[in-house]
């Protein structure tokens, strides 16, 4: 793999110049992608706003030169594709975000994954998925690069390139994947899809609470590589971010995916040291008030509490007054037990506690999306869900 360091990443010549200094170390485009083939491009939207410079959302400065890079191997066809987190529109992300200028600008199509069909593949034996629905445009690419932007997660640690795979699937399966276990769902997917090329958008990245929460990070990088476990270990030793933390890396080298041992990566341009750059993590404490809020926390994970304190902070972003909230127990982990106290609106969250999940405000998923948690309180406050009902998302 290998790591090119520019000095603006806001800059669509620097970016160019640093895009075309990556593929002379990976291999030139015209090496690498067969010619007359068909290139699907899988960015990381998970935004409707403009929030490219805010390191949420792969940029089009960077999509623009990669596009141009790959243009010089003369594929038939360049599409951009993308398939968004649930309850966000596609479209809107392409729009908001330059997508359409670099469309104009390069002649590549832009693809709402959702507007095609979807191809049930089997996932490895033995594990959570058993089969999984993938979009059927990427299965019959020609050549198919993964281009994630880098940045930290409260549920996975960071995403990069394993996790951005999962916007290749339904809306239905995104769900599934936070129901059975968003980390091993994921990998699994890995398993079976395997991109040709990951190039990473690190011009922009994000630290603190991603997927959207976080504070942009000038890093002006860009990773590429052939290995989606080799791509995301380095990722994280850039990030200061020791590989055995990160669940999925952990899941992967259990199933034997990958290349995860360090002493076999072999990285080209920068050195990992000289761009390390330790990134503030998901995991700042919880803070809820004594009064409002009683918190019972049995042994769990830290990605409950985040996704709780994340969804929080989004409904105060968004305007939404907290009041009116009843006094609530909230309970996650295996061993917190609900106290039935007939004061308190009881709140379990997480598969950790579906012993509750007959309770009218439990809120399943291993973690639960963040989104799902800020649902669950304004549908306490009597506002509406802007996500759908919470049946959707709970699987016996």
């Amino acid at each position: 793999m290998a790591i090119v360091k520019g000095e603006n990443g806001k800059d669509l010549e620097e970016v160019r110049r640093m895009m075309g200094e990556l593929f002379s170390l990976l291999g030139a485009a015209s090496g690498i992608i067969p010619p007359k083939s068909r290139v699907l491009i899988k960015p990381n939207l998970t935004a409707e706003e403009n929030l490219w410079e805010k390191g949420i959302v792969t940029g089009p400065l960077f999509m623009r030169a990669l596009v141009e890079e790959v243009q010089k191997a003369r594929p038939a066809e360049i599409v951009i594709a993308e398939a968004i987190a649930v309850g966000l529109n596609t479209k809107k992300a392409f729009a908001c975000n330059g997508y359409e200028e670099v469309a104009r600008a390069t002649g590549a199509r832009l693809l709402d994954l959702y507007d095609g069909e979807f191809e049930e593949i089997q996932a490895p034996q033995g594990g959570l998925l058993k089969t999984v629905r993938v979009s059927r445009e990427v299965l019959r690419a020609d050549f198919f690069i993964n281009a994630p932007v880098l940045k930290t997660h409260f549920a996975s640690t960071l995403t990069a390139a394993m996790k951005n795979l999962k916007g290749t699937t339904t809306y239905e399966e995104k769900k599934r994947f936070h129901s059975l276990g968003l980390n091993k769902a994921f990998t699994e997917l890995n398993a079976v899809l395997k991109p040709h090329l990951h190039v990473v958008d690190g011009l922009i990245a994000m630290e603190g609470d991603g997927p959207v929460a976080g504070t942009p990070v000038g890093l002006n990088l860009l990773l590429g590589g052939t290995d989606a476990v080799a791509v995301d270990t380095v990722a994280a030793r850039i990030m200061g971010i020791d590989p055995t933390e990160v669940l999925s890396l952990c899941l992967a080298r259990g199933m034997g995916l990958g290349v995860g041992d360090e002493k076999e990566i072999i990285v080209r341009g920068r050195s990992i040291e000289e761009v390390r750059r330790p990134f503030l993590r998901a995991c700042a404490p919880l803070d809820l008030e004594g009064e409002k809020i009683r918190f019972l926390n049995g042994r769990a994970c830290d990605a409950c509490p985040n996704g709780l304190r994340i969804a929080l902070d989004r409904l105060k972003a968004a305007g939404v007054s907290l009041e009116k909230l009843p006094r609530l127990e909230v309970s996650v982990g295996s061993e917190a037990r609900l106290s039935g106290s007939p004061d308190r609106v009881p709140f379990p969250v997480g598969n950790c506690q579906k012993q509750y999940r007959h309770l009218p405000h439990y809120v399943p998923g291993c973690p639960p999306p963040a989104f799902l948690l800020a649902d669950e309180v304004r549908e306490i406050l009597g506002l509406p869900r802007r996500f759908g009902p919470k049946k959707d998302f709970i699987r016996e």
